[in-house]
């Protein structure tokens, strides 16, 4: 059996690729520097990463390298199913977000999500939270470092119920090899909310980066992030996701990562230990 696996150089995709590693599952990455290449927007090259590939981990790719936007991708990605279901694809993992599936058919993760469960595929699909290693690989690490160690974020005390992407990867390997999941959603969260102020507690001093925390209105955010050169659609993105936090729709947990795995979900406060111990 062979997965492909797009996003493989991502935050989660990566993650999949090193568990399918451990349990001794061939992999395939995809993406532009992949042999062969895949891009979302050349249906050039579609059939032959598929060749041989029976089941897929499927995640459009994010905004936050470069601080671009990615909007329109869906139109590729939507073009690309059609290409699945005439392969030899037996199992799809899709990875959106929290919450999408209120979200309007115009978001392109959500007609992902509504062009796989319409389908002839076996189908989950996973919608985390924010992640941890958003402090450290993302968004969150960047605007930390544009404020010498201050998150500046337009969220006020609301708080998120951030998950690991190690238990990301983990759900997801699962869904892909172990029976039980074929039409399931799962909303993956961590076991605890916590505010930035907090999260900004457990990562002082830990060489993390994130100092301490600071609410800034929306206006001030757009406005310090463009004058880093941000993209100013990545900018309109980040402010919309921001607000849903800022609403309190990011705050509640979940079981479903205790319940797939078996196991608690990982802490934050384990995350930033970690971080801790590596900057000694």
């Amino acid at each position: 059996m062979t997965v492909l696996v797009t996003g493989a150089t991502g935050k989660v995709g990566s993650r999949v690729l090193a568990e399918l590693g451990r349990r001794d599952v061939k992999a395939r990455a995809a993406g532009r520097r992949s042999d062969p290449p895949f891009d979302w927007q050349n249906p050039h090259g579609w059939e032959q990463a598929l060749a041989g590939v029976e089941k897929m981990f499927l995640v459009l790719p994010g905004g936050d390298d470069g601080h671009r936007s990615v909007r329109g991708l869906g139109d590729g990605a939507v073009t690309f199913l059609d290409v699945l279901e005439r392969s030899n694809i037996e199992r799809v993992v899709l990875m959106t977000a929290l919450g999408m599936e209120h979200a309007p058919e115009t978001v392109d993760q959500r007609r992902l999500e509504l062009r796989l469960q319409s389908s002839s595929i076996d189908w989950t699909i996973v919608r985390p939270n924010w992640f941890h290693q958003n402090v450290t690989e993302g968004p969150l690490r960047d605007i930390a470092a544009a404020g010498a160690g201050t998150l500046r974020l337009p969220v006020a005390e609301a708080a998120v119920s951030f998950v690991d992407t190690r238990d990301i990867a983990a759900v997801v390997t699962e869904s892909l090899l172990a029976e039980g999941h074929v039409g399931n959603e799962y909303a993956l969260t961590g076991p605890e909310s916590l505010t930035f102020r907090e999260l900004a507690a457990l990562t002082a001093g830990t060489g993390i980066g994130v100092e301490r925390y600071e609410p800034v209105s929306p206006s001030e955010f757009e406005r310090f992030t463009l004058e880093l050169g941000w993209d100013a659609e990545y900018v309109e993105t980040l402010l919309g996701l921001f607000s849903t936090i800022a609403d309190g729709y990011a705050a509640p947990t979940t079981t479903d990562v205790a319940d797939i795995l078996g196991r608690p979900a990982r802490t934050f406060a384990d995350f930033a230990a970690v971080g801790a111990a590596r900057s000694r």
